[in-house]
């Protein structure tokens, strides 16, 4: 999915990304998203941090009907000695189409800084679906990463090998996120 991202203020941040996936050996686009994050100053190398991200997109999967959904995401942060700390308790709703429940989609991370900026931990999505009435627990989604996050000069990488653990899961992924700065 390649994402191109804007500082617009200090600490504010306007992403737009364009998903594509592969449907019968080719490669389309599942539709956009915009993306506006902030996150408050902070020491970058210990303590507390929090911010958001509000994401509206336009999507389709794979054979699906496009459709408005907008998601909110808190960031909650930790930084202690060489460990740090990530939770995410995310909503989302569609905005269309069918199904227009609040669903909660939190994700964490903790990981250890090993040497330099090299960063190795777990990642854990969680889609359990609305809010009110969660998904019985074959039908969420449940992944856990084995990640590695790093620098190569003044790129971000973020690299994840992981396991779903349920019927709705992806079972196996691979996942690689680079961030080229300029």
């Amino acid at each position: 999915m390649p994402e191109y991202s804007y500082g617009i203020w200090r600490n504010w941040e306007f992403s737009f990304q364009l998903p594509v996936a592969t449907e019968q050996d080719r490669l389309r686009t599942n539709g956009y998203r915009g993306e506006m994050q902030y996150v408050a100053p902070h020491d970058e190398d210990l303590g507390l941090y929090w911010g958001f991200n509000v994401e509206m997109a336009n999507l389709a999967g794979n054979g699906e009907q496009r459709v408005w959904n907008i998601e909110l995401v808190p960031i909650v942060g930790l930084r202690v000695a060489r460990w740090h700390f990530v939770g995410n308790p995310s909503v989302s709703r569609l905005l269309s189409g069918s199904g227009r429940k609040i669903n909660f989609e939190p994700a964490a991370k903790v990981a250890y800084r090993a040497f330099g900026k090299n960063y190795f931990g777990v990642e854990y999505y969680l889609e359990a679906g609305p809010i009110q009435r969660w998904l019985p627990n074959n039908q969420r989604s449940q992944v856990l990463y084995l990640a590695w996050d790093g620098k190569l000069g003044k790129s971000d990488i973020n690299v994840g090998l992981g396991r779903g653990f349920t019927d709705a899961s992806d079972r196996w992924v691979l996942k690689t996120v680079f961030e080229f700065s300029f």
